[in-house]
């Protein structure tokens, strides 16, 4: 019971501190609970057709109706969501782990290893995002693991750009240069004294990356590049909803909203967090 009051009393100080945050952490939780227990209580396969019911709207049996082959779109979106989840976190990790290396070396050390490091990223980032994720799925394939590796690839530059950024602000500070004097090595200062210092502009640009990724796997998948049928995914969803619009507008609006819903988390989230991790723009 003392944890739980501990961690009631966490919760009320976060939501105070931040309802946007508290709310979207709420939303992304909710989500992904949803989702990662899909298969304890829904009745329903993905690909579970119901040859009497084509294109039947919600009911108490299919609570968002049902598509143009009788499967649950309820179902659908919830599975759609782990492919969603899945490319969002992996992209998101992959660049965050490798973005974060590269412009904490370009910042602290400067120089030619700044430029070494930094001119590639600014050719990538010549790019629009999405032009350089469809170039990239259609050159290598078509599969999960590539989607997540191609947006990756566009978010290195950007986490890479704003952690070089924030060591730069800090790389100077006076507990830096007092732990230089006493002779910390090159690797002690980065991953001691600058990286826990630096790291939360990464972060706040991390969680709304997270939506931005959801975005992208479904517009692959709107298009024809991302998640193949019959597997679920909710641009996959949009794109087939449209020949059925009129007949059955609640083929598109499912998964719409659902996208919409998870970006939003995403946003609120990242949205708090930066007066969270910035008391001062808070205090404005």
């Amino acid at each position: 019971m003392t944890r739980v009051r501990a961690l009631l009393h966490r919760l009320r100080e976060w939501h105070a501190a931040s309802r946007s945050a508290f709310l979207g952490a709420t939303i992304i939780v909710l989500l992904a609970l949803m989702t990662a227990t899909v298969s304890l209580y829904m009745p329903y396969k993905p690909d579970a057709m119901d040859f009497m019911a084509p294109l039947s709207g919600p009911t108490g049996a299919h609570l968002l109706g049902t598509d143009n082959f009788g499967r649950d779109i309820l179902t659908r979106v919830l599975y759609g969501y782990q492919i969603s989840l899945a490319v969002a976190l992996g992209s998101v990790g992959f660049g965050l782990a490798v973005g974060v290396t590269f412009g904490l070396l370009a910042g602290y050390f400067g120089g030619l290893v700044d430029n070494i490091i930094m001119r590639p990223m600014d050719v990538l980032m010549a790019f629009p995002a999405i032009v350089l994720v469809v170039a990239l799925t259609g050159f290598v394939g078509r599969e999960i693991a590539v989607m997540v590796l191609a947006v990756a690839v566009v978010y290195v530059p950007i986490f890479a750009r704003v952690m070089r950024g924030s060591t730069l602000e800090v790389v100077n500070e006076l507990y830096v240069e007092g732990a230089r004097a006493r002779g910390a090595s090159h690797l002690r200062l980065m991953l001691r004294h600058i990286l826990p210092n630096a790291i939360a502009p990464v972060l706040i640009q991390a969680s709304i990356l997270m939506g931005i990724a959801i975005l992208l796997e479904s517009a692959l998948s709107f298009i024809g590049l991302g998640t193949q049928p019959p597997d679920p995914s909710l641009g996959l969803m949009l794109s087939e909803g449209r020949s059925f619009m009129q007949q059955a507008p609640w083929m598109v609006v499912a998964p719409g909203v659902a996208i919409s819903l998870a970006v939003l988390g995403f946003n609120l989230l990242g949205n708090g967090l930066q007066d969270l991790l910035n008391p001062a723009r808070k205090r404005q």
